[in-house]
């Protein structure tokens, strides 16, 4: 992946010495989880779909949902990945670089966040205006829901509107409202990484009861802001995690140690699944598993760094690829796979799946060299502007010239795929 001044991924092993290029991959397969979940989407069986989908016991669907597979489809779960990582690789910078330059950050963040989602509900509105989407699924499924029958240049303006606005015509925008409400208030989640620095485990205690709390009530802001947090604290005890790392991979028991977090990261991040379709019927049970996802999404970031076999992997040119797309594929794939499933209405659901995930990752491929990777110069140049603005008023003209030098860190890693994600979702 290029971007000013160099690849992302070389300024992230300078600042690194390579270790967090691994969590590129790991953002790439998250974002290919998330165009899973939201292809079976389309089809209104697909358990934990919108208005209900069942699947008799055995079913192809009940192995896809109730059994480890669900892996390949935990798209919400691989949102609060995207989240952790957003919550390190932000917060990273600030708590590295004496004197951080906030002026700079804030339109910095604004512009690479806010260029690609209006890009991209520009994007959608093409989809959505290409052909009507009058679905013939029964209300309330995830199709019927998202579809936009009576389009209007009001849903562009209403989609634009990160933090009250509505995503109607592109549905993973609901996750880049907590990216943003995350970035505004960044120098708070820091503080706060900072303050329970000693007390890590505390804190993420912390955070997943608060997650639990959100999941139990419905609460959105309790649900999600927690896994940033938790992401934070990894920042902020990223040098103990390595050394402890280090020392875990000096003995034979490394591999099966390491394997163990990855296993049951994995397993617990999907725990409410595998209970099966009962768990609708224990909601505390699953507002408590559910409060326990950042903490798996914190385990497998963990791994990321820490083992080498699995490190080695999610920086394979294949898994890499993915993370470089993944912020734009997160961004366009809904939109098309909806137009997909009405240009192909009358087949088999999943032949629009056929059509439609290629075309979703070409047209992320488009998107991340035509918008993405232009949003990082420009938002490079507001950062400029600002400092250059900032040290005129106040006397402090060495601040526009640490902006080069904090780009050569690599911060601008942590913003180069916000998720979903971010998945995001």
């Amino acid at each position: 992946m290029t971007g000013t001044g160099g690849t992302v991924e070389e300024k992230t092993r300078q600042a690194t010495g390579g270790r967090l290029a691994a969590l590129d991959g790991l953002r790439g397969l998250a974002a290919v989880v998330v165009l899973l979940h939201h292809a079976l989407y389309t089809n209104p069986d697909f358990p934990g779909a919108p208005g209900g989908g069942r699947a008799p016991a055995g079913s192809p669907m009940w192995w896809i949902s109730y059994t480890p597979l669900k892996l390949f489809t935990a798209g919400v779960e691989s949102v609060i990945v995207f989240f952790v990582l957003s919550g390190l690789v932000v917060t990273l910078p600030v708590i590295r670089k004496r004197g951080f330059d906030w002026v700079s950050y804030f339109p910095r963040r604004a512009v690479r966040l806010l260029v690609p989602v209006m890009a991209s509900v520009l994007l959608a509105a093409v989809w959505v205006m290409a052909i009507p989407q009058k679905s013939t699924q029964p209300d309330g499924t995830w199709l019927s829901n998202s579809s936009t029958p009576d389009f209007g240049w009001k849903y562009i303006v209403q989609a634009w509107d990160l933090l009250g606005g509505d995503g109607q015509i592109n549905n993973p925008l609901w996750s880049l409202r907590w990216e943003l409400i995350f970035s505004l208030a960044l120098p708070i989640f820091a503080v706060l990484a900072l303050a329970v620095r000693k007390w890590w485990i505390g804190g993420l205690a912390a955070a997943c009861a608060l997650t639990y709390l959100g999941a139990y009530a419905g609460s959105g802001e309790l649900q999600y802001l927690p896994a940033f947090f938790v992401g934070a604290v990894i920042a902020v005890r990223l040098d103990a995690v390595r050394n402890v790392a280090a020392r875990i991979n000096t003995h034979w028991y490394r591999h099966p140690l390491w394997a163990g977090l990855t296993i049951g990261s994995l397993l617990l991040l999907i725990a409410p699944w595998l209970v099966g379709p009962s768990i609708g019927l224990m909601p505390e049970l699953d507002a408590v598993l559910k409060g326990m996802v950042p903490l798996a999404a914190a385990g497998l970031v963990v791994a990321a760094l820490g083992w080498n076999p699995l490190r080695a992997t999610l920086e394979t040119r294949p898994v890499q690829f993915s993370g470089t797309i993944s912020f734009s594929l997160y961004l366009v794939h809904v939109p098309i796979l909806i137009f997909s499933t009405y240009l192909f209405a009358g087949q088999p659901w999943y032949v629009a799946l056929i059509f439609g995930i290629p075309v979703a990752v070409v047209v992320a491929v488009g998107f991340t060299w035509l918008i993405e990777k232009r949003s990082h110069g420009w938002a490079k140049a507001a950062g400029v502007w600002a400092s250059a603005r900032y040290s005129t008023w106040f006397g402090r003209d060495d601040v526009a010239e640490r902006e080069p030098e904090r780009e050569r860190t690599g911060e601008l890693h942590g913003e180069r795929r916000d998720s979903v994600a971010d998945a995001r979702r």
